[in-house]
């Protein structure tokens, strides 16, 4: 054996070949494919047995044989898929078990009430004398949404309508996620509605979509949450 190679062992046929020392060195070694033969292996190795050509089989994950009969196999295949629900099944198990309202709760934004300006109008009003008092005018209140912290997302949603299906084994089958959420935008975003996240208190309505099928009307109520509550 040349003095230029270091003979390697070939882990998964046990095969003895000569490789380049640094190739040995900084790749089979290290990953622990191929051990440096010993002294005494070699000499109870017959040359002949040595591999002088490239084990192009090597590092190659061998197949694993068939541990089941394809019966078996063609058994669990058929289990699987009879456990998948069908769409009007699953309708009918959201429409049953998710309640008409799911409720959540935020804290409100603290948002401090106008001052009134000098230059608003005033009027006047008649005290216990007679005289005329002048009184200021309160603004006229224009109707907001409340935002709140963070937000609710569909996410936020599927998950909470996934929590509510777990509670039994075929409910739990229902396939849900935030792609089957729709929040109904048909108000104005400034009422805190976008595609993706509900971001004020109050009620807004929701569309648990089920392919093949109606959807599944629901609303959403975020209610206000004492920012001292953890």
């Amino acid at each position: 054996m040349s003095a230029s190679f270091a003979v390697l062992i070939v882990l998964h046929s046990g095969s003895i070949i000569p490789i380049a020392p640094g190739r040995m060195r900084n790749i089979y070694y290290p990953q622990r494919k191929a051990e440096y033969v010993t002294q005494a292996q070699l000499r109870t190795t017959n040359q002949k047995d040595l591999l002088t050509e490239r084990d192009f089989s090597f590092g190659i994950p061998q197949p694993q044989s068939e541990s089941e009969p394809p019966e078996e196999r063609a058994e669990k295949t058929f289990e699987v898929q009879t456990k998948l629900l069908t769409p009007k099944r699953t309708y009918e198990i959201i429409e049953a078990q998710v309640p008409s309202e799911l409720i959540f709760y935020r804290v409100p934004i603290a948002v401090p009430e106008p001052e009134l300006a000098p230059s608003e109008p005033v009027g006047t009003s008649i005290n216990a004398v007679g005289g005329d008092v002048p009184v200021r005018k309160a603004p006229e209140s224009v109707p907001s949404a409340t935002r709140i912290y963070g937000s609710v997302s569909i996410a936020d949603i599927a998950e909470s309508v996934k929590a509510i299906l777990a509670t039994n084994e075929e409910s739990a089958r229902v396939v849900l996620g935030p792609e089957d959420i729709k929040i109904d935008e048909a108000e104005n975003e400034d009422v805190g509605i976008d595609a993706h996240r509900l971001k004020a208190l109050g009620e807004y309505q929701i569309e648990i979509r089920v392919k093949g099928v109606d959807p599944v009307q629901r609303r959403v109520n975020i209610r206000a949450q004492d920012a001292d509550i953890s």
